[in-house]
């Protein structure tokens, strides 16, 4: 048997939801893209439409200035990268993360998973690494759509920024896969996986819409993985290593919690 054979089964039971998912992100991104030369050609009047608009609406969808939205890196990064992407991504990383071990664990098939001659630290490993594997696809197909987007309507995007604004964007989902599977891990529940990890993930997404209207809030903005994609906000600016590194290291350290929490609960398996 395979010492990969978690891996390659976790992902083959992924495949449907990356195929779909990436599917509805491609089409919102070319529908995006299609939609940013009605923009530019009238740029005055889009730009008086959206500073017309309150601005609490604005902000809740990572939306800081409405002029932006008048060029096409602004209308991208705030329908692809701040607003719409950034949320269906973190609801894919919660579905996979959930399905890693309390969804095998909630049908009555973890048995069969623990019969691979795998320890528990390198199951939860593997079922990680399919679900990252999962998210990467996503991110490469949007990449590619809007690159092709760029390329066909010329808007003169940079290749270096939409690799970091979807490199970004993967680490969003990431993070919260790492999380809802940290909360299975320990709890085995899950309803209450899927509940929690979806609850922190609307309060970071709205916390960090609304910190801009209320400084109360700037502290827990900083606490929000929506404002570590939206903050350097790389399809303008491309790489910001410090940033990624945050999301990079706020998902390796759930899914430690995952594995202790897995390694060290009693399981009848």
């Amino acid at each position: 048997m395979s010492s990969l054979a978690v891996f390659k089964m976790a992902f083959w039971q992924n495949r449907r939801s990356t195929f779909w998912w990436a599917f509805g992100l491609a089409v919102l991104g070319a529908l995006t893209i299609a939609f940013v030369p009605t923009i530019t050609e009238d740029t005055e009047s889009f730009q008086a439409l959206f500073e017309n608009l309150p601005e609490g609406l604005l902000a809740v969808f990572g939306i800081e200035d409405a002029a932006a939205l008048g060029t096409g890196v602004g209308l991208v990064n705030s329908r692809l990268y701040s607003g719409f992407g950034p949320a269906l991504i973190s609801i894919l990383g919660i579905t996979l993360g959930v399905g890693t071990l309390v969804g095998e664990e909630d049908k009555g098939t973890l048995n069969l998973l623990a019969s691979q001659p795998v320890s528990r630290t390198q199951l939860v490993a593997q079922k990680m690494a399919a679900c990252t594997l999962s998210l990467l696809i996503v991110g490469l197909v949007l990449l590619a759509t809007v690159a092709a987007g760029s390329y066909i309507l010329d808007l003169g995007f940079s290749v270096e920024n939409m690799v970091a604004a979807n490199l970004g964007l993967v680490l969003v989902g990431l993070v919260f896969a790492a999380l809802a599977l940290a909360i299975g891990a320990a709890t085995g529940r899950r309803s209450l996986a899927v509940g929690l990890a979806a609850a922190l993930s609307a309060a970071a997404f709205f916390v960090n819409g609304l910190a801009p209207l209320v400084d109360e809030l700037s502290w827990a903005q900083q606490l929000s993985p929506y404002h570590w994609l939206q903050e350097p906000n790389p399809l303008a600016n491309g790489f910001t290593w410090s940033w990624l590194a945050i999301s990079a290291a706020a998902a390796a350290a759930f899914f430690v919690l995952a594995v202790v929490a897995f390694n060290n609960r009693d399981i009848d398996i």
